[in-house]
């Protein structure tokens, strides 16, 4: 037993140092004389030769032979030893810089390689292709019998791509047919119709599966564009598919000749009223105008259905279709929002001092007294009502001035202070002091808005209607009067015209108006007063711009001074021969606007959640105590500059 197993160790030892022997010579630039050697002792001389680091799979087992006749240098050993592991089914899969897996090659193309770059023909590699003409699907087909049976050969239809794992000689030829193939080919053809239209022979070409495109081919490979304009349609394809398509076109367009009298058009967006009379001109001209003989064009339509009946030649329908698919298209809207400021405040200051003396009934003292206009209470009045007696009923007088007493001492205002008395002559003395400061802030916010089809009016009013008394008729006693009114609209109105132009710049045609109850004439009339706030003009505006439409600013301020000629300018007790007055009132009134056009539903959603969004937040919360200056700048801060986007 000893003796047989030492003389096979001898052998291998023998055969390993052979083995080493011819190793060290190529590294030296000799001769290689691998014989039967085990595979995993050549990979470990080349990784001395070459420096590289080879992680070696289990399945990597075998003995080979190489043999050369000539010094090999460094990467000609190594490109001999990708070789040698290629024809005993093994590959070398760089993984890192330096660094190899061994496995066999069933397992290469799942191991991967490198994407691109350059390799030895006989190590596996990644290739991402792109095809610009011919269909990945095709080429994929036509590639799969030249590649190796490990290779994997996959098409990327949706981006028209071929990804190619392979060894990279084969990937090198794969590129060689692929620019054979990837060669546009195609012609074009434009097929002119008689009798149907273009769009119309469009869908019946592509319901035959005749798709174009670089993804995905039809069955022809054919691309049919519709040209309604010239009513023809434009084939792109390979030669002898686009002949057979002209073909196909043609002889549909022959027999179509006599069912294309009548023809239905329903619309999808304009009102088919108000196309009508548009239509019916243009059929007058086609048919030669008025006083020419009656024709065979007639346009009729359905209102039920929103369609349009055109009895027509081929000719003259085409040319209708024409005019209804450039009028039906869907019309975009423009979301207008106003915002009406009004500021006001007037302050006003009065002081006045009256006095009165008069004598007794036998005229003993003379009459002195001072009155000044439009100042209460009329201390005249207050006296005349006290001198005639307060039970003397008989008297005529003594009621209406009372009542003109009674009067003046409501009409007044601030604080009255004063004092009265008879001596014991009879002699009436008496003295009103009156001070009044008054001080009105009016604040008023007012946001309108509104939503309208493009090149389309629209109004909104929000406020009451008024009698407003136009005439009055007394009956032949003069009572039972017979009064006629009408009714007046006050409050916030605005109407409005916009108009789309290019680069959406939206032209609106404005009508502004702002309309309030003041009060009445006088205590002693029923007729009202109204403020009357009005804007009418045209403007410019682009998408989403705040722009100013006018204003108001005004400042009046008057002082008046009634007094006794040279008494009232007396320094210090001039003070009681004159009554002051000062008041001072400002108004602030300014009108902007906000067009926003809206082109989809998008947009719609969008500017229907913001104005929820406002409705529920001031529903949630207390009425906020914001000034219409904050607001105003809260929407010009949201208007995005030099952007023609909705804010949002």
């Amino acid at each position: 037993m000893t003796q047989s197993v030492l003389p096979r160790f001898l052998i291998a030892a023998l055969a390993a140092l052979c083995l080493i022997a011819p190793a060290a010579t190529a590294q030296s630039g000799q001769v290689l004389n691998y014989r039967d050697a085990d595979i995993r002792a050549v990979i470990d001389d080349v990784s001395l030769v070459t420096g590289y680091t080879f992680i070696v799979d289990p399945a990597v087992t075998g003995m080979v032979t190489i043999t050369s006749q000539t010094p090999l240098s460094e990467d000609e050993f190594f490109a001999v030893f990708l070789s040698t592991l290629r024809v005993n089914g093994f590959t070398a899969v760089r993984t890192a810089p330096g660094t190899y897996q061994i496995v066999p090659d069933q397992e290469a193309a799942r191991a991967g390689g490198p994407v691109g770059g350059t390799a030895n023909g006989d190590q596996f590699v990644t290739a991402v292709i792109r095809l610009n003409h011919a269909s990945a699907r095709g080429a994929a087909g036509a590639l799969r019998p030249i590649m190796s049976p490990q290779g994997i050969v996959n098409s990327v239809d949706g981006t028209n791509i071929i990804v190619l794992v392979d060894y990279a000689a084969n990937v090198d030829r794969a590129r060689g047919v692929i620019a054979g193939l990837d060669r546009d080919t195609s012609v074009y053809e434009v097929v002119t119709l008689a009798n149907v239209g273009a769009n119309d022979m469009a869908q019946i070409i592509e319901g035959m599966g005749v798709r174009g495109g670089s993804g995905e081919d039809g069955i022809y490979g054919v691309t049919v564009v519709p040209v309604p304009s010239s009513n023809s349609v434009l084939l792109r394809g390979d030669r002898d598919a686009v002949a057979r398509m002209r073909e196909l076109a043609q002889q549909v367009d022959a027999v179509s000749v006599s069912t294309q009298d009548y023809r239905v058009v329903t619309l999808s967006h304009a009102d088919g009223a108000t196309l009508l009379p548009i239509l019916e001109g243009i059929s007058a001209q086609l048919s030669g105008g008025e006083g020419a003989p009656a024709s065979s064009i007639s346009v009729a339509f359905h209102a039920q259905t929103n369609s349009l009946i055109i009895n027509a030649p081929p000719d003259a329908q085409r040319q209708l279709e024409a005019v209804i698919r450039q009028l039906d298209v869907r019309r975009p809207q423009v979301l207008v929002e106003a915002i009406i400021v009004e500021i006001s405040d007037t302050a006003a200051r009065d002081l006045g001092v009256q006095f009165l003396l008069s004598g007794d009934t036998d005229g003993d003292a003379p009459f002195l007294m001072t009155r000044y206009r439009g100042v209460n209470p009329d201390l005249l009045a207050i006296a005349g009502a006290l001198t005639v007696g307060e039970n003397d009923e008989s008297n005529p007088a003594n009621p209406s001035l009372r009542d003109l007493a009674l009067a003046s001492l409501l009409n007044a205002g601030g604080i009255t202070a004063g004092f009265a008395g008879e001596d014991g002559s009879g002699n009436i003395f008496g003295l009103i002091l009156n001070a009044l400061q008054a001080d009105v802030n009016s604040n008023i916010l007012s946001t309108p808005s509104i939503l309208t089809l493009d090149n389309q009016e629209a109004s909104i009013l929000v406020g009451q209607q008024i009698p407003i008394t136009t005439g009055e008729v007394l009956s032949s006693n003069n009572n039972n009067p017979f009064r006629t009114i009408e009714r007046q609209d006050v409050g916030v109105q605005l109407e409005v015209r916009p108009l789309i132009n290019d680069g959406d710049t939206i032209q609106l045609f404005i009508r502004q108006e702002v309309s309030s109850v003041f009060g009445t004439v006088s205590n002693n009339s029923d007729e009202l007063i109204t403020n009357q706030r009005e804007i009418e003009t045209t403007v410019l505006a682009d998408n989403g711009e705040i722009i100013v439409l006018g204003g108001l600013i005004q400042r009046d301020e008057q002082e008046s001074v009634s007094g006794v000629p040279g008494l009232s300018r007396l320094p210090g007790v001039g003070r009681l021969f004159r009554s002051e007055g000062r008041s001072a009132s400002r108004t602030n009134l300014m009108v902007f606007i906000r067009p926003t056009i809206i082109r989809s539903a998008a947009d719609m959603r969008g500017a229907t959640a913001e104005s929820y969004a406002r409705v529920r937040t001031g529903a949630a919360a207390t009425p906020p105590q914001i000034s219409e200056l904050e607001a105003i700048a809260d929407m010009i801060a949201s208007a995005p500059a030099g952007s023609a986007d909705r804010p949002q």
